[in-house]
């Protein structure tokens, strides 16, 4: 079967980045905008992907539907689409490309398989395709083929052969790592911040890891994303539980994310993130925040 016209649900930040990289290798890319943001429309527009009102029609004149939204959505995005197939009878294949854990992913493959859709487990690492870095796209099950055609296109697709549950569990392997390290960077210079030693900290890490310190630089971004990671250390959690390891680790991660998408800069996005504030002043508006949160949790 050929795999020409795809579609994207949801444009976001990563989404759109996708689209635009496979409209440019020749695909016809759509989407579905009822009910998103006023950002998604921006970036869907930025990417010239088409908008299609009615989700009955998108799905029936696909052949490959690309799921990249937040973790807790991909459920309810699952039930919605397999209701879909259901009612028009279509068959287009179903690439769930969220972050969450093998036991998640087969969760979505029970209703995408039982609605009719072919269902491909897919796993995302790397930034949104276009920088120096290429995307990669892990992808297992059945059908993993289909995600295959893709490949060359402004991603990478590598397929594990196996069952569904091998990418999604790779992917949260690895984002465990990366992101995990982020979120320890925030803590561990929030903390210092809170007791007054911020300033310590930094002059020691300049002195003894420099390397390490020039990572920590990322935490001035970490604003326009943590809303977005808070259910993804949910599904490492899970993952690292389902494996016989603590989820301790991420449950600690979530937290720390947690705290700085409710801290006065979370409502910051790629595009608007302040790129003029320095660490320090990044790192004493999470202290601020972890003040606020600590006096909340000892009145309650």
């Amino acid at each position: 079967m050929k795999t020409h016209r795809i579609a994207i649900l949801s444009p976001g930040e990563m989404g759109h980045s996708v689209g635009r990289c496979l409209i440019a290798g020749g695909f016809d890319v759509a989407t579905c905008l009822a009910g998103r943001s006023e950002r998604t429309r921006t970036l869907t527009a930025a990417a010239g992907i088409r908008d299609v009102p009615d989700l009955d029609e998108l799905v029936r004149e696909s052949d490959l539907i690309l799921a990249i939204l937040v973790p807790d959505q991909a459920h309810a995005l699952a039930l919605q689409v397999a209701d879909v197939l259901k009612r028009t009878g279509s068959t287009p294949a179903y690439a769930d490309c969220n972050a969450i854990s093998p036991d998640s992913v087969r969760e979505i493959d029970m209703v995408i398989t039982g609605a009719g859709g072919r269902f491909i487990d897919a796993g995302i690492i790397g930034g949104p395709p276009g920088g120096r870095e290429k995307t990669r796209f892990y992808a297992s099950g059945p059908h993993e083929k289909v995600l295959s055609r893709l490949d060359g296109h402004g991603i990478l697709v590598r397929t594990l052969g196996g069952e569904v549950g091998r990418a999604s569990g790779i992917k949260m392997c690895y984002a465990s790592v990366t992101k995990g390290t982020s979120a320890l960077h925030a803590a561990a210079l929030t903390a210092a911040e809170v007791m007054g030693l911020g300033e310590e900290l930094l002059a020691e890490f300049s002195e003894s890891q420099s390397h390490r310190l020039k990572a920590m630089d990322g935490v001035r971004s970490l604003s326009a994303k943590a809303f977005r990671w808070i259910g993804e250390m949910q599904e490492i959690a899970a993952t690292y539980d389902q494996a016989g390891v603590s989820p301790g680790f991420h449950e600690g991660a979530e937290h720390i994310f947690r705290l700085i998408a409710e801290s006065p800069i979370g409502h910051e996005r790629p595009e608007t993130v302040d790129r003029n504030r320095t660490l320090e002043e990044t790192v004493a508006i999470f202290a601020d925040e972890a003040r606020r949160d600590r006096k909340e949790n000892q009145k309650g």
